[in-house]
């Protein structure tokens, strides 16, 4: 629950002590989770229709989130990561960047051989759903 009440800090910009659409649309889209996720998360909690949600509320919200949701959502934000130029693929180069950041470096091969296994229909970059949870594989390798 930590993880989620760092969210809500994060999120709750004019320390209100309550989230907009807005603001939580913007703290979880950051983190990987899905804009139709989010409006339901908000709506399903938003019990005064008055459009803004407390701390409480939030903490609930997220709780009644699947955990495959959250591991979904937390894929994504892995894959925002590497998308460095944001164009929804991430390249070879951008791989590469993630690696090197982490002090490894792989070989041309090694890189190849990563690209190919990610990129199963062969068409370039890797889309997002190459290695996402939905897709059935649990990521990369």
């Amino acid at each position: 629950m930590a993880h989620y009440e760092e969210f809500f800090r994060k999120a709750d910009v004019d320390k209100s002590g309550f989230l907009t659409i807005y603001e939580v649309t913007a703290i979880l889209k950051q983190n990987g989770y899905k804009e139709d996720k989010i409006k339901a998360i908000f709506c399903s909690v938003d019990s005064s229709g008055d459009r803004k949600i407390s701390r409480d509320e939030f903490l609930v919200a997220m709780g009644q989130c699947s955990p495959k949701d959250h591991k979904a959502a937390q894929m994504r934000s892995v894959f925002q990561s590497f998308d460095r130029n944001g164009d929804g693929t991430v390249s070879a180069s951008e791989l590469d960047a993630v690696f090197r950041e982490l002090g490894t470096r792989l070989t041309d091969v090694e890189m190849k051989r990563l690209v190919a296994k990610m990129d199963k229909d062969r068409s370039g970059p890797c889309p997002p759903l190459s290695w996402t949870p939905s897709s059935g594989s649990s990521g990369p390798g």
